[in-house]
């Protein structure tokens, strides 16, 4: 009798076994889990023996039933079903302020918020920052950066800049306030610049040497630096390919002024060589005239020992000369090659191509004394420009640009 009944209770559990493997396999869908076996749960078990336990020996385990119900909420957000792409276009029409803001939800839009084509483009001016802060916003690979009259402050222990920036092509840092030192070490990083504007900063030998190493540079902005010396306009002199400079009321001393004209860039287009007072002489001018040829803008206002004759001189040798401006340079009296009549000789005869005169500050009985009945047909320009454009990356009335590009003010 024993025999036979352990045998059917033996074929009971194999029958409860196999029935049940299906019902086991429902409960681990719902987070169920087995009761563990060691010694701490076995005592829970007897000091509450009230605890509901499901069937079979098996209870819920809820840290595994909660995360699943939260995986399952997060998963009915319509946003994440949308493709990258799309988030990135949704992205690029916000600005910056919104972009750090949005970097901060999860890692996935923490990724595309710091895409590189969202960060072409930066405009911050006027603002406070550690060196550190700049090092990291110019590494998300910035084409074009303006800080524009920004203050940046170093700590004690902290490193300048060490990050290359390849990528880098427009840097305006006019009237910043930052240290040579910080400024050599940012410059060091940039080797592929096309556009730099370093108006009323402090410079000095080495910042001209790695200025000089962006051979690609176009466009050059020293207006009113301090620290330019001789070592340092070598390097400014060797760029070939720069299309235009601007050294306007720069701290320059009589020899190295005289070095500059005299080793002036030859392909040089716009030169703005103005505030330099008594400095600047007629000689320079003349040498100026028979070295740079393809002058299409020339500045040089505020030079009280220029006189008409060498101003005749630039205007005999520069053909393609377009704008002039000669203002406030009390010197020049009645320019032979500014005479109406001669401007319009030489205008039929194609032998000149100016069309716009700034001459503010200067009585018009003085210079072109029939200017006020001009022929309309030469299209010839007076005082158009109150103040020069050349190397400024922004203009008085549109300070929304870095250069030519678009640049809303960001943050």
């Amino acid at each position: 009798m024993e025999d036979s009944r352990e045998s059917t209770l033996n074929k009971k559990d194999l029958i409860d076994g196999t029935s049940s493997s299906s019902y086991i396999e429902g409960c681990k869908d719902l987070g169920v889990s087995n009761l563990e076996n060691s010694r701490g749960s076995k005592r829970s078990r007897y000091l509450y023996p009230n605890t509901k336990i499901w069937p079979m020996g098996y209870g819920l385990n809820t840290y595994v039933y909660k995360r699943k119900q939260k995986k399952c909420l997060m998963n009915n957000d319509d946003f994440d079903t949308l493709p990258e792409e799309i988030v990135l276009n949704i992205f690029k029409m916000m600005d910056k302020r919104t972009l750090l803001k949005c970097a901060l939800v999860c890692h996935q839009w923490r990724r595309i918020a710091y895409d590189e084509s969202l960060w072409q483009h930066l405009n911050i001016p006027s603002r406070r920052m550690s060196v550190e802060t700049l090092d990291n916003i110019l590494a998300r690979n910035i084409k074009y950066f303006s800080a524009s009259h920004s203050n940046f402050y170093i700590y004690a222990n902290q490193c300048l800049c060490t990050t290359p920036f390849p990528k880098l092509q427009y840097l305006d840092l006019s009237s910043v306030f930052m240290h040579y030192n910080t400024l050599r070490s940012l410059l060091r990083q940039c080797s592929n610049l096309i556009k730099l504007s370093l108006e009323n900063c402090t410079v000095d030998s080495l910042c001209c040497q790695y200025i000089g190493h962006n051979t690609n540079l176009k466009v050059l902005n020293l207006a009113s630096t301090n620290g330019l010396d001789r070592n340092g306009l070598v390097h400014i002199v060797s760029l070939q390919n720069l299309d235009e400079l601007n050294v306007s009321w720069a701290k320059l001393d009589d020899d190295n002024l005289h070095y500059l004209i005299g080793n002036m860039i030859p392909n040089i287009k716009c030169l703005n060589i103005s505030g330099f007072l008594k400095q600047l002489a007629d000689f320079d001018l003349s040498m100026l005239s028979s070295r740079c040829t393809k002058l299409l803008e020339l500045d040089i206002s505020d030079s009280l020992a220029i006189t008409a004759k060498s101003l005749d001189k630039i205007l005999e040798k520069n053909h393609n000369l377009k704008v002039l401006s000669i203002n406030r340079c009390y010197n020049i009296d009645t320019p032979r090659l500014l005479n109406l009549t001669e401007l319009s000789r030489r205008k039929r005869n194609s032998i000149m191509s100016l069309r716009e005169v700034n001459l503010i500050g200067i009585a018009p009985m003085r210079i072109l004394e029939d200017i006020a009945g001009y022929n309309p047909d030469m299209a010839l320009k007076i005082n158009g420009s109150k103040f020069s454009r050349i190397g400024r990356p922004k203009l008085a009335q549109n300070i929304h640009t870095i250069w030519e590009i678009p640049a809303f003010i960001d943050c």
